[in-house]
């Protein structure tokens, strides 16, 4: 901060006088941010403007907050989900949910009064509660919660609703919630017999094209291409926000043909049951899995199990990325598990390797001795 002149190459100052002066504050990390401004060929001219910036940023630094509307956390954070981007979200009721327990802890503050040791506070005594589930909170789960209210706090930095946000300082929580848990075919044909028949039609769909639970049953009737063999996916459809096209094999074809047989008139939806849209089959899918002895499996697996098998044909990855709208390839390697039959396959395919060599060394120094022996 202060007044300058620029340099030509040797050295000398030349030109006109420039200001450096505070200009507003960073909303994730709170520091200072610099302008610079030319004022003109005056020293003095140019020493009196910056004093002039640096009066007016303390008046609006020190006098500002005092007549801004202060306000309580939990009115920042209804302001926030009566944005139409968060109204408009697919994660809407996620994000509700979270504003509800960050208002249990924060909403009795003043926004400004928050400090980032208190978000410490709150992360571990969110871990040491119990769901409703009868576990205690995960990691990833009070994550979430810190996003949101991250978020909050930038928009109304933004908005002049706050001075800065007290989460830039604040470290995630480690997460372990990879998983690489795959159906094997024997648990797979378990697993068939066990779920009924609209329940099975879904899992089939998973088990066969990788897509997500909430892009099967919200799958209708004009996203389905029977004669291309392929769902038309909107970006509408989509978690990642882009379309696709998924490509689907002659299981997937029976179960459509099947169920486009009876096709309801009041709606245009796939897959139903007693001829209403399903929402979810989870309690049928859970009651499954204990019938069939399956242990540790739930319905999103079936997209891990997709990958591995597509993975096992010898399909190539990036195609596997565009089937199942990867966008980065260490999600796809989290979805991709190698299990022993992998390895060992590897190992052999090394040792072959290792034998050709040796070999293909081995030739040519047999036929060079030979060809010395007929020189002699």
């Amino acid at each position: 901060m202060g007044i300058y002149r620029r340099k030509n190459r040797q050295g000398k100052h030349y030109g006109p006088w420039y200001i450096q002066y505070p200009d507003g504050t960073d909303s994730s990390t709170g520091k200072t941010k610099y302008a610079c401004k030319k004022v003109g060929f005056s020293k003095r001219q140019a020493e009196r403007a910056l004093a002039r910036k640096i009066l007016d940023w303390q008046e609006r630094k020190l006098v500002g907050p005092e007549g801004r509307k202060a306000y309580l956390f939990w009115e920042l954070a209804d302001w926030y989900e009566s944005l139409p981007a968060v109204t408009r979200a697919k994660s809407s009721h996620k994000i509700r949910q979270h504003c509800v327990r960050l208002k249990a802890g924060f909403g009795h503050l003043m926004a400004d009064e928050i400090k980032p040791s208190m978000i410490e506070a709150y992360q571990q005594k969110r871990l040491s509660e119990v769901s409703s589930r009868g576990t205690p909170y995960r990691p990833a789960s009070v994550n979430r919660e810190i996003e949101v209210m991250r978020r909050i706090y930038n928009l109304a930095v933004r908005e002049d609703m706050a001075v800065k946000n007290p989460c830039w300082k604040v470290t995630r929580l480690p997460e372990q919630n990879a998983r690489d848990r795959v159906l094997s075919p024997e648990e797979w044909e378990r697993l068939l017999k066990a779920l009924p028949r609209h329940a099975a039609d879904i899992a089939t769909a998973a088990y066969n094209t990788g897509m997500r639970v909430g892009e099967i049953t919200g799958l209708t009737w004009d996203r389905v291409n029977m004669k291309e063999g392929c769902f038309n996916l909107t970006p509408e459809d989509t978690k990642t926000g882009e379309g696709r096209h998924v490509y689907f094999n002659g299981e997937v074809r029976e179960v459509l043909e099947r169920l486009g047989k009876a096709r309801s008139s009041s709606h245009n939806f796939v897959f139903t049951y007693n001829g209403k849209p399903l929402k979810s089959i989870k309690t049928c899918f859970a009651t499954a899995l204990k019938k069939a002895k399956i242990r540790d499996f739930r319905f999103h697996d079936l997209r891990h199990t997709f990958n591995t098998n597509l993975r096992k044909a010898g399909v190539d990855r990036t195609v596997i990325m565009k089937l199942t709208g990867h966008k980065t390839l260490s999600m796809f390697l989290r979805y991709s598990t190698v299990d022993e039959r992998d390895a060992r396959e590897a190992m052999e395919k090394f040792g072959d390797f290792i034998v050709r060599r040796q070999k293909s060394t081995a030739k040519p120094t047999a036929e060079a001795k030979k060809g010395q022996a007929t020189l002699a």
